[in-house]
């Protein structure tokens, strides 16, 4: 069985930029793909398994001033480190409750092209 017959919900892929994690600024920090369930990064902002982690990104809009903002919050499940110079990770996140009320957003990174 591959990683792809083991998902409980699909996964939207994307790369969107997050502006922060845990209220912190974080630089060259992206958003890989999406559920209802859960989200991974790309990071190099440290952080443990178990850690409680939110973040905040704006979904691109055609019209800037129609951007929504978004939060997101879970706890981090799995980390992968990726490159040791600079030091980067990729962390999955499951969210500390479904987001089905942001299906919308969901629905909308669907028809957003990769940055």
């Amino acid at each position: 069985m591959n990683a792809l017959d083991r998902r409980r919900e699909e996964r939207v892929r994307c790369k969107l930029k997050v502006e922060e994690v845990n209220r912190r600024s974080c630089p060259g920090t992206y958003l890989l793909d999406i559920s209802s369930l859960g989200a991974q990064l790309e990071t190099r902002y440290p952080i443990a398994i178990g850690d409680s982690a939110e973040f905040g990104l704006s979904l691109p809009s055609v019209r800037p001033k129609e951007n929504e903002a978004y939060r997101f919050a879970g706890r981090v499940a799995w980390i992968k480190r990726i490159d040791l110079a600079p030091m980067r990770y990729r962390i999955g996140l499951s969210f500390f409750t479904q987001i089905n009320a942001w299906k919308k957003f969901l629905a909308g990174l669907r028809y957003q092209p990769s940055q």
